[in-house]
């Protein structure tokens, strides 16, 4: 099964690839090639041009800084950055663009639109995502980070953990509990807290491998402000189904393709080390194929339903 390109992908591909050519050096191997701390300054530098050249959020209509483009287009840029070997953004994109940058436009009010997607787009904002606490994971439904109204601000007490490059980022997307009397999915909210205040400490969460890729984050009457409500106050459990669907919708397509460029890594490092012989390890890269052409045939199914004008 193979996804049928329409006719404007090759003129985009060609864009695409003119940008690349003008952009990477001329001994460019990857970002892989470069060690953690030069990959990390490097990827910084990279970020500001894709953002001078709105290549960020391609699919964003252009008022709000995209392009207005299909996700034919978005699928191009990734397999030519994934040839390239050069990363889409920066570590805090995936939540501040692909998650609440797309929920905002699709339940965010126009001012909300105005004051977050451009500050997004310029790295001014970079966003991680607060969901899972200690006693509320795959049961997202039983969280307990409560939110009071006080006046003109929400005040937030509770604890969020496994937040993803929660190190890295100055805002976050919390769903706290506005209305205890609720059971599990209702009176939760979606508030978009600024981290830089005296209420909200992120504690790293070291791993065998030395990295802090995942924080714990605490809020002791951390504050934000009334209008930082996406969609109603006690529906936020539609909006992070909203935003989970902008990750598992037609842009799985594009985690797929990276997916696929660090497998194909992968496995040239196994072969060139003599170590595709060894049937444990051919194994492990057989059942990363398949996962992997699950997800492509998976993004494809999304895709082609978003082109007919159908949800997945």
């Amino acid at each position: 099964m193979d996804f049928v390109y329409p006719p404007q992908a090759d003129t985009y591909r060609t864009k695409v690839r003119a940008f690349l050519d003008t952009n990477l050096p001329k001994d460019w191997k990857g970002i892989g090639a470069l060690n953690h701390k030069d990959a990390a300054v490097w990827t910084e530098n990279w970020r500001e041009k894709l953002s001078k050249n709105d290549l960020l959020a391609i699919t964003w209509p252009k008022e709000y800084g995209g392009q207005g483009l299909s996700h034919v287009e978005s699928l191009v840029l990734a397999e030519e950055f994934a040839r390239a070997g050069v990363p889409s953004g920066g570590p805090n994109d995936g939540f501040g663009i692909g998650m609440l940058g797309n929920t905002i436009l699709a339940v965010g009010t126009e001012d909300q639109k105005k004051t977050f997607l451009a500050r997004v787009l310029s790295g001014e904002d970079r966003w991680c995502q607060g969901y899972s606490e200690p006693s509320a994971g795959s049961d997202l439904g039983n969280l307990g980070c409560r939110a009071v109204l006080d006046g003109d601000e929400w005040v937030i007490n509770g604890q969020k953990i496994w937040t993803s490059a929660g190190h890295l980022a100055n805002h976050i997307f919390v769903l706290a509990r506005t209305s205890p009397d609720d059971v599990k999915h209702r009176g939760i909210t979606f508030l978009l807290v600024d981290m830089r205040q005296k209420g909200v400490e992120v504690r790293p969460i070291k791993m065998m491998s030395g990295d802090s890729e995942f924080n714990e984050v605490f809020f002791t009457d951390a504050r934000c402000p009334k209008e930082n409500v996406v969609g109603e106050i006690n529906g936020g459990w539609m909006v992070a189904m909203t935003l989970l669907g902008n990750e598992r919708g037609a842009g799985a397509v594009v985690s797929g393709i990276s997916f696929r460029g660090e497998l194909d890594k992968l496995t040239r490092l196994a072969t060139d080390k003599g170590l595709t012989k060894n049937p444990h390890i051919r194994q492990r890269l057989a059942q990363a194929h398949i996962k992997v052409e699950i997800m492509r045939f998976l993004g494809y199914r999304a895709l082609t339903a978003f082109l007919n004008g159908n949800q997945p």
